[in-house]
C-alpha cells in the first residue's frame, strides 16, 4: 500500500509535508545530521517542515496528538490548510 501524503499550507506558502508512514521529522532550521547519525523516528508519521517560524507550533500540535487524523485536525483548527497530495 502506498503512503498517503499531505501538504500543509499557511495561505499560499507550503509549511510542511507529512506522510502517514512512521519515519523521521526533518527540520528546515536544524543543521543536517552527521553522516553516521540515525534520525529519531516518529511512530505514526514522517514529516518535513519548511518554515522555521512555524516549527514550534507544528511540534506542539504533534506532541498533543495521539494519531495522524488528530494531528491533521489540530493543524486545520490552527488555521492551516491541509491537502492530500495527489
Amino acid at each position: 500500500m502506498q503512503a498517503r501524503r499531505y501538504i500543509v499550507y499557511r495561505g499560499g506558502e507550503k509549511i510542511a509535508e507529512i506522510s502517514d508512514q512512521p519515519g523521521p521529522l526533518i527540520s528546515a532550521k536544524a543543521p543536517p545530521p552527521a553522516p553516521d547519525a540515525k534520525p529519531a523516528l516518529h511512530p505514526f508519521l514522517s514529516a518535513t517542515a519548511y518554515v522555521p517560524e512555524e516549527e514550534g507550533r507544528l511540534r506542539d500540535a504533534l506532541n498533543q496528538s495521539r494519531d495522524l487524523p488528530e494531528y491533521l485536525q489540530a493543524l486545520r483548527a490552527m488555521g492551516f490548510r491541509v491537502e492530500e497530495a495527489r
